[in-house]
């Protein structure tokens, strides 16, 4: 198989902002844009053209990532409008979007694409998916779909790079003890260089070490430390995680006693905190970058 050149340009000259991302001789643009972004996207013209986007979070009724797979005629206009799905309480943070600034994205396409997603989204199974329907499937030629699969393993390939490995297949459990060899007491600072970096959480009541696996789950390490009293904001999942932990005595006089994976960053900063927090922001890399700052 012949290699592939992935462009990636940071709009605002930091990994937290907008990026661009391109391939060397595909004429399509995939736009990766914070939710805080959005307004000052407007005066990016393809923005308003049709296209298809995903909208990504963290769900805090169902301790999982989501994604929401929709199409516009105009984009940028649809994204910044309410959705259904958000009437649950759901908040997205970040759109990724498709344009071509060749013209070609007609209703038709924009329409068969979005059906296309949400059927790979929905297989893959590593994301909750918000749609309340599936999209329907437009009728268009066997030479079109054969142009729009180019475009959509394009898509696919891109997805990683901006974070999401939303359309790779997932099969996986969390098991209550990680099997990783990467167990490190929080004390002790050390690990080898073929080992994942380790993230640490500070805060008042609890200091936490542990790393981002590769589907997106998070392990805590043994010895990380864990707050008795819980906040008014802590969601109703929480509770009864932080009820299981003391249960199995993952969790005993305030520490944890083996490494503990949970489902997302959030989930398991919340379950330390005693509180509904966003773990991309409160997780940070020895050099004080955050989650959000490195992979979005």
């Amino acid at each position: 198989m012949l290699g592939r050149t992935i462009s990636l340009y940071l709009m605002d000259g930091d990994a937290s902002g907008r990026w661009k991302a391109g391939i060397y001789q595909w004429s399509g643009h995939v736009y990766k844009i914070p939710r805080e972004y959005l307004k000052k996207s407007e005066d990016i013209s393809e923005l308003s053209t049709p296209g298809v986007y995903f909208l990504f979070g963290d769900d805090n009724e169902t301790d999982q990532n989501f994604i929401y797979v929709g199409e516009a005629d105009n984009a940028l206009k649809r994204i910044m409008q309410p959705h259904t799905f958000e009437r649950d309480g759901s908040h997205w943070e970040d759109a990724v979007i498709y344009v071509s600034p060749d013209g070609s994205l007609e209703k038709g396409r924009v329409k068969y694409l979005e059906n296309h997603f949400f059927t790979l989204a929905s297989d893959a199974k590593r994301y909750v998916v918000k749609n309340g329907n599936t999209p329907t499937q437009s009728q268009i030629r066997p030479e079109v779909i054969d142009s729009l699969m180019y475009a959509v393993e394009n898509i696919k390939l891109i997805m990683p790079t901006l974070g999401y490995k939303v359309f790779e297949s997932a099969k996986r459990s969390i098991p209550a003890q990680s099997s990783s060899p990467h167990s490190v007491a929080p004390s002790s600072g050390t690990y080898s260089a073929n080992e994942p970096t380790l993230l640490h959480l500070a805060g008042k009541k609890a200091q936490a070490k542990g790393y981002l696996k590769d589907d997106g789950s998070f392990v805590v390490l043994k010895g990380s430390t864990f707050c008795s009293e819980e906040t008014n904001s802590c969601p109703g999942f929480l509770k009864k995680r932080r009820a299981e932990l003391l249960n199995l005595k993952q969790v005993v006089n305030g520490k944890f006693t083996q490494d503990v994976e949970f489902n997302s960053s959030s989930s398991a900063a919340g379950c330390i905190l005693g509180a509904s927090v966003n773990g991309k922001v409160k997780w940070l890399y020895p050099d004080g970058t955050t989650l959000k700052d490195r992979v979005g």
